[in-house]
């Protein structure tokens, strides 16, 4: 295969760029394939560990390497007629966690079509595009495509756990228990207490047992017409395998929340938080942050007829 020309790439035709933007691709199709974003300071860093290069003070001016990579995979996607999920934008401000504005403008073709005209609409678009970053299943072949040599991605970002060990799944109970008096207490206490989740918007009282059109039914649902949020609840009483599996029904409910909005021609801004009233353990702790779950934990009292 031919090798890819990266004077092609407009922001490598600078000496140090021209050197640096080819070795920051694997690294970043490494991060997509761990499902983590990084800060510029990171990639500044990786760029060091694995490739040799100084470590230049001002990390702006990794927002143009990033960019680069962005620019090259523009480029394949017209070859490809095929769009591809725009890399650059798991590379975050270290503060705020989010990808800068240029994110945007530097892919134009992936968010054509898309309501842009507000910060939150941007930042909704921006975190759907992440999204798309870590579950597409091509990276090997753009990195072939482009001449990368693939980096061997690690299990997945933790919390107090390995990075590099497995997370064992749940045990998954067979069939559905009576439902306790507790759980029925917290569901009812969440929906009335929509001021404990203003991060996910403005919301007036939600609902129980709300219906989505896959046939789940959510423990309590929030909706101002323009955010929704999907809530899975669990006692103080459950397992640490039962509060696990409501991390992936989180994962499940998030998923359909969004993909409900998508079909109407929402904006995609659906949310699920797993909500309990006791802590998790560890490794339940490092579960919700590789898959990226939101986690609440209430009043004892929430669960009390």
């Amino acid at each position: 295969m031919e090798e890819f020309d990266w004077s092609m790439v407009e922001f490598a035709r600078t000496k140090w760029r021209s050197e640096v933007i080819p070795d920051a691709l694997p690294i970043l199709i490494r991060w997509a394939q761990e499902g983590e974003a990084h800060s510029y300071s990171d990639l500044a860093q990786e760029l060091h560990d694995n490739y040799g290069h100084d470590i230049k003070p001002r990390k702006d001016l990794y927002g143009t390497v990033a960019g680069g990579v962005a620019q090259a995979l523009q480029w394949l996607s017209e070859q490809w007629r095929k769009p591809i999920p725009p890399l650059h934008t798991i590379v975050v401000n270290k503060a705020t966690r989010h990808p800068g504005e240029g994110a945007i403008t530097i892919s134009p073709a992936y968010f054509a079509g898309k309501k842009l005209d507000t910060e939150d609409n941007r930042r909704v678009h921006l975190r759907e595009a992440m999204e798309d970053v870590f579950t597409y299943q091509d990276w090997d072949r753009v990195a072939r495509a482009l001449g990368a040599t693939m980096l061997a991605p690690a299990s997945g970002p933790v919390a107090e756990v390995s990075s590099n060990a497995p997370i064992p799944l749940p045990k998954v109970q067979q069939g559905g228990g009576t439902e306790s008096a507790e759980h029925r207490a917290l569901k009812r206490w969440v929906a009335n207490h929509p001021e404990e989740f203003m991060d996910y918007g403005d919301f007036t009282a939600g609902t129980n047992e709300k219906l989505l059109s896959s046939g789940d039914r959510l423990d309590a649902h929030f909706d101002n017409g323009k955010h929704r949020l999907a809530v899975e609840v669990k006692t103080s009483k459950c397992s640490e395998d039962e509060l696990q599996r409501g991390v992936y029904q989180a994962v499940k409910y998030r998923a359909i929340v969004r993909a409900e909005q998508k079909a109407i021609r929402h904006v995609p801004s659906g949310e699920a938080v797993l909500v309990c009233t006791r802590a998790p353990n560890a490794e339940t702790r490092a579960l919700i942050k590789r898959l990226q779950v939101r986690f609440q934990q209430v009043p004892a009292e929430a669960e009390q007829e």
